[in-house]
């Protein structure tokens, strides 16, 4: 492990003193010698890796065959400072350098990172997480792109470029089964039509059973369930190329496997005010009694739902014109619909359910056109894009009177105002069908729309200052808009309507009647929202930015090259799906109810060394970086009702390192690592607590580990007529630094005897694979999570308020057969 860990150093630095980018190919596979001469397109110009003044790593298709990657949140703890959160594949989390975009699951607002295809916007939710299709590489792009890439890249980017037809007649296939009932193939063709045209066809199917059983129905939960297909066709006119792709998804699978914490039935009402803190946290007595929910039954009261269809289209042409100018057109349509329904209790308790939905659909548009040209100077590029999305949504809570009666005991309620006491009463006095364990369901939803319209123009030119020295400098000019129409209706509790109108009648004076469904608020957990939107209300705004970046690199000597640069990022502003404007507030946020857009200013330097005769390479690059107005969603409320999802905004800063190493001590053996070191605190954040205390967090840690870092080796040898491979790599995260209360009531990290989160993590995955002589026919023994390592991921949720958090934990052992063959 020691000198797996020394060269981790050695890529790292390799890969940023050498040039610009500090790129980082995950090693396992690619040869000594084509490790910096990899293509890509991070300045919107195919440039090798080598040559390229950003921080980045490049994902290649045997990087992703290594670890059985199905998405880039399979890869997570291997590009050291990013990563994925697929909990809920509608409702994806990226994170690069500390900076998460897609928390918040409204269509309010976007995301930091942004996730492109092909060049095209993929937006934060439906789109942005799919089944790697077809995929020839991932540029994983560090630091603000708000010049190359535009609008919600303020953190960094995800580029995926996929294959393009070729000439080839080529087959290609792959099987793998395993633990967990696993299912997964995947086919593809690629015919050439014509001299001239060529079409591509590719399907994949990706099942399992799911890795632990609902005890409540019987159900395996944590499974997959979906199937794509990807057809795309090229043709080439003279010089003029065309390609055009249709891609279509489809996902229908259980939600997220919810565990209970709290195993005793009669708290929290028997605890009562026990459960919290003046603080309004969860107080160190009641939280003796979770369990640990890696040692206990899932018992959700229901499976849940993840659901998508998504179909897109891109069309892209590149034409030659005169004076080595080339012109390019890309055209993108993105179509989803997604469902998540997930039960947020963990648990089967009829007086604490709380199931949440959330429901999109979305119809996006864009279209860019773009110059470029070079010379012995210069070479420089200018576009203009324009993108149009046109989305709804659906959010909202599913509980019951039961749970509602939990929440007014713990707020300080009587007993007698209950509806449990209602219903008793009305039972004893004759009235069927109810007592007072009687539940009826009580569902309350927003439906919030936008419409998002906007247009750039950008441009970027490399001035070679001489043959060792160049100077990069770029511009874009954004302006986006957003109508954003809220609408909370009254209550949906049909049954409950219609009981009381037929019985409530009935129930004297003495007993607070007579009842009809208009004697109960129309909302209680959306009671804000729908006070200003009962009916439709609109709001829009317009922002524009100016994003800037410039570049010095200089090549030392042939092997050595070193950079600096300074770029800023933008994420356009947005809207809370939860708050609606309130016209005649006396606060001019509430009167607005918008964001301000987001802004990073990031400043770098690094250098990339290869070193030919010892087969190795090493990169470095440091990094610091301002980030103003960073909005997330969390979780605010007072004991004794349910907590609603809140956008708040922080601004932060961070300084950082990324080191990538590799060596190859032996002709057969490739030792390998990359690390990423940060130091991220806030520099201006008020976090209001469950009670309405304001804690002032200017100076503290946000959360992030200070350190992210993999390591492997990769073995290759002659065998049975044939080759052998094996592939052994791991990935540490050091602990969660903040733990402080947050707004849901609940510590981030919990260290106690029965149960534990924010810990640090650490994970082994295994690949042992044989390929026949020409390397179409092969067989591979794949292992994730070697040593069956399990952690607490997340403990809280929006019923911790009635001291009823949920948990969830990350799955065991991975084992499966991977079968290929290709023509």
């Amino acid at each position: 492990m020691i000198q797996a860990k020394q060269t981790m150093l050695v890529r790292s630095l390799a890969l940023a003193f050498a040039g610009s980018a500090t790129f980082v190919a995950l090693p396992a596979f690619a040869a000594d010698d084509d490790v910096q001469t990899i293509q890509v397109t991070a300045q919107s110009r195919q440039q090798m890796a080598k040559d390229v003044p950003i921080t980045m790593q490049v994902v290649t298709i045997k990087d992703i065959e290594a670890v059985g990657a199905n998405d880039m949140a399979d890869l997570n703890g291997y590009i050291p400072g990013f990563s994925a959160d697929d909990s809920r594949p509608t409702e994806p989390t990226f994170t690069i350098r500390g900076v998460e975009g897609g928390g918040d699951f409204g269509i309010g607002t976007d995301s930091p990172v942004g996730i492109y295809e092909d060049g095209i916007y993929t937006g934060k939710t439906g789109g942005a997480l799919m089944n790697f299709i077809d995929v020839s590489r991932v540029e994983v792009i560090k630091g603000p792109q708000g010049t190359l890439f535009g609008r919600n890249s303020a953190a960094g980017a995800i580029s995926v470029t996929t294959n393009e037809p070729t000439q080839d007649i080529d087959l290609l296939a792959h099987w793998r089964v395993g633990s967990f009932g696993t299912d997964r193939v995947d086919a593809m063709v690629n015919l050439p039509i014509s001299d001239t045209s060529a079409t591509r066809f590719v399907f994949v199917r990706n099942y399992s059973d799911g890795w632990v059983t609902n005890q409540t129905d019987g159900v395996k939960m944590g499974g997959k369930d979906d199937w794509a297909a990807r057809l795309s066709f090229k043709q080439t006119f003279g010089a003029v190329k065309l390609n055009l792709a249709w891609e279509h998804e489809e996902l229908d699978q259980n939600g997220e496997p919810t565990f209970g914490v709290i195993t005793n039935p009669a708290l929290p009402r028997a605890a009562g005010a026990s459960v919290f803190t003046p603080m309004g946290t969860l107080s160190s007595s009641y939280i003796a009694n979770f369990s640990n929910p890696l040692n206990r039954s899932l018992d959700d009261d229901t499976d849940g739902l993840e659901k998508r269809i998504f179909d897109g289209v891109t069309m892209r042409i590149e034409a030659p014109l005169a004076n080595n100018i080339t012109f390019n057109s890309t055209t993108g349509f993105r179509k989803f619909s997604t469902v998540d329904a997930t039960d947020n209790g963990g648990t089967d308790f009829a007086d604490a359910k709380l199931d949440t939905l959330d429901a999109k659909k979305s119809r996006s548009w864009q279209q860019e056109f773009k110059l470029s040209g070079k010379n012995d100077q210069l070479d420089w590029i200018s576009g203009l894009s324009f993108y149009r999305n046109d989305e709804t949504q659906v959010t909202g809570a599913e509980t019951n009177t039961a749970t509602i009666d939990t929440l007014n005991l713990l707020g300080g309620g009587s007993p007698a105002n209950t509806f449990g006491a209602l219903f008793g009463a009305m039972g004893a006095g004759g009235i069927p069908g109810v007592s007072a364990s009687t539940a009826m369901p009580w569902a309350e939803y927003v439906y919030p729309e936008t419409l998002t319209q906007s247009w750039s123009l950008y441009g970027d030119t490399i001035w070679h200052l001489d043959s060792a020295t160049n100077l990069t400098a770029g511009l874009r000019y954004s302006d986006d808009k957003k109508t954003m129409t809220w609408y909370t209706p009254g209550r949906q509790s049909s049954q409950l309507n219609t009981f009381l109108s037929e019985f409530g009648g009935l129930v004297p004076a003495s007993l607070g009647g007579p009842f009809t469904p208009a004697s109960f608020p129309s909302n209680i957990l959306f009671f804000g929202a729908s006070q200003y939107s009962s009916t439709p209300v609109s709001s829009s705004k317009d922002w524009t930015n100016l994003s800037p970046r410039l570049v010095l690199d200089h090549k030392v000597d042939k092997n050595t090259m070193v950079y600096a640069s300074v770029s800023q990022g933008y994420q356009a502003g947005g809207f809370n799906v939860f708050s609606p404007p309130v016209p005649n507030s006396p606060v001019a946020t509430l009167r607005d109810a918008d964001f301000a857009p987001e802004k990073m200013t990031n400043y770098e330097t690094g250098a990339k060394m290869t070193f030919p005769e010892l087969k190795a390479s090493l990169n470095a690059s440091l990094f610091a970086y301002r980030f103003n107005n960073l909005q997330n969603i969390t979780l605010s409320g007072t004991p004794g009702t349910i907590p609603t999802y809140n956008i708040t905004t922080s601004d932060q800063k961070a300084t950082g390192l990324d080191l990538d190493g590799r060596i190859k001590p032996m002709k057969n053996v490739t030792l390998f690592g990359s690390l990423e070191y940060i130091d991220q605190t806030y520099t201006k954040y008020q976090q209001i607590g469950a009670t309405g205390v304001v804690a002032d967090l200017s100076g503290q840690p946000v959360g992030t580990p200070l350190l992210t870092a993999m390591a492997g080796a990769n073995v290759v040898w002659d065998t049975m007529g044939g080759h052998g491979t094996w592939t052994f790599q791991g990935t540490h995260t050091s602990a969660q630094r903040y733990c402080g209360g947050n707004t849901s009531v609940l510590p981030q990290c919990l260290s106690l005897p029965n149960i534990e989160t924010g810990a640090a993590t650490t994970k082994f995955d295994s690949r042992l694979g044989w390929e026949n002589e020409d390397r179409r026919y092969g067989v591979a023994l794949i292992v994730n999570n070697v040593f069956n390592q399990r952690y607490v991921a997340y403990v809280g949720g929006q019923l911790s308020v009635i001291g009823m958090p949920y948990s969830t934990i990350t799955p065991p052992r991975f084992v499966g057969l991977e079968f290929k063959a290709s023509m």
